[in-house]
């Protein structure tokens, strides 16, 4: 990689330290993002404005952190020069812009969409709290929708090499939900461990993505 004078910090990395920032950046962003709302949604719903300043301060901290990761992701993005990348590579970055645009809106809506517990009208939803059947048939067919239109698009542009990354790192994610859902089943008899709950099992699903996505990335990038 040629380093010039006049290049930016994100210039003088290279391509794997670029991604593996992106990506964090990413998910630093979406949870600075996932506070706000919360925040936003919380101050809706009591109808006043918090009392203690720790609130605002977590709040100020939380607008500071989405202004520093997108200043950051444009500033990696800018570095990713197209003109220094091959065929592939610009296919492959366009796949994600477009899986991307695809699944925030979509994420957004089913994170933040639902009916008011009266049934009358829309709200801010970021609890398990019901919601109208027709919401839920409609989030779940968009949910459905996307997953495959990203998979065909994701499988359509990927070459050998990180189909046989994205095959291990799901491998070996499958391989750890088989294992720890019998583990805490067995913990959970001896009372070693609390019973398993709707909640304790997304988090186990979460945690295998991140272990999938480990994965996925040592094979990729290697």
């Amino acid at each position: 990689m040629n380093v010039r004078a006049n290049d930016g910090w994100a210039d003088r990395l290279g391509s794997t330290t670029r991604v593996t920032l992106i990506v964090l950046a990413s998910i630093f962003g979406l949870f600075a993002l996932g506070m706000i709302a919360g925040f936003s949604y919380a101050v809706v719903e009591d109808g006043r404005l918090p009392t203690k300043p720790i609130a605002y301060i977590i709040f100020a901290a939380m607008i500071g952190l989405v202004a520093v990761v997108g200043w950051v992701l444009a500033t990696l993005i800018r570095s990713l020069k197209p003109q220094t990348m091959s065929g592939f590579d610009r296919r492959y970055w366009k796949m994600w812009a477009v899986v991307a645009a695809l699944g925030m809106p979509v994420g957004i809506g089913l994170a933040m969409l639902g009916l008011s517990d009266q049934g009358d009208g829309f709200s801010l939803v970021l609890s398990n709290s019901p919601i109208a059947p027709l919401t839920a048939i409609v989030a779940s067919l968009l949910l459905g929708i996307l997953l495959v239109i990203s998979a065909i698009i994701y499988h359509r542009t990927i070459d050998d090499h990180e189909e046989r990354a994205y095959l291990w790192g799901s491998t070996v994610a499958f391989y750890f939900l088989a294992l720890v859902f019998p583990l805490h089943w067995l913990l959970q008899r001896g009372g070693l461990i609390p019973a398993l709950t709707i909640g304790i099992a997304l988090l186990l699903i979460l945690f295998s993505c991140i272990i999938q996505a480990i994965v996925w990335a040592l094979f990729k990038f290697r």
